[in-house]
């Protein structure tokens, strides 16, 4: 049976441990990513595209308990402006909003989340071994090939100061059957901003793909721009919508 058929929506994910760093990424690389979707980078800094890498542990979902990692770019359609004033769509209510995230790598830690992603959203999920160690004031994520037993990404570093801040609802562009789906994530959480984070990325094995991307990406142990943390986080995923 697929996956699309075996879930309700909205899909639910009830307690979530979840950390979303921001990186000024290659321009030429982001361009190159996106080349024949429709989409384009929608926010930039000092004149460098935003790339968003997220480390999330879902203890408890619909989807049951794992481990993810997303590598992402930013994004809006190709028609719509380029302009500083994309920053303030993080906070645009969602009917209305046009910037949204398209997912370049999501490995995960269980098979269920894999199909379903896939089935359900066209996310593109593999399955792999993720370790997550988050603390107060430290996050460390260590992405590992059980096959080869070689660690293949770490990212690792102190938080800072936690500044709260209003909750941020998500969305994300996918393609389903070559179809262009537009996702609404309502998000309720308690988040903070860490203007002083030092979350560095390492590549252990860069023969890896999702370690590939980070370099060409050139986001390898570079500080993030922004960091957000929330340890009491909640979403709620709607269907995809087709987009184009």
């Amino acid at each position: 049976m697929n996956a699309s058929t075996d879930y309700s929506f909205p899909v639910e994910f009830r307690d979530v441990d979840y950390v979303a760093a921001l990186y000024c990424g290659n321009k030429k690389t982001v361009e190159n990513k996106l080349l024949g979707t429709g989409l384009k980078a929608g926010l930039f800094l000092n004149g460098k595209p935003i790339i968003a890498l997220g480390l999330i542990e879902y203890k408890d979902s619909d989807l049951g308990a794992y481990n993810e990692v997303i590598l992402a770019i930013p994004v809006v359609p190709i028609e719509e402006p380029s302009s500083i004033l994309n920053w303030l769509q993080l906070y645009t209510p969602l009917d209305k909003r046009k910037l949204g995230q398209y997912i370049l790598h999501i490995p995960v830690t269980s098979n269920q989340s894999m199909v379903a992603g896939r089935d359900i959203w066209g996310y593109p999920k593999i399955v792999t071994e993720i370790e997550h160690r988050f603390t107060k004031n430290h996050i460390s994520t260590k992405i590992t090939d059980p096959e080869k037993n070689k660690q293949q990404v770490v990212c690792e570093g102190t938080m800072g100061i936690g500044i709260p801040i209003p909750s941020m609802d998500l969305m994300t562009y996918s393609f389903l059957n070559s179809i262009r789906l537009c996702t609404h994530v309502d998000v309720d959480a308690c988040m903070k901003w860490h203007p002083f984070a030092n979350l560095k990325i390492t590549i252990k094995d860069d023969d890896n793909p999702i370690a590939k991307d980070l370099i060409e990406l050139n986001v390898v142990n570079k500080n993030p721009v922004a960091l957000i943390r929330s340890t009491q986080f909640k979403a709620k995923f709607n269907e995809g919508l087709r987009n184009n």
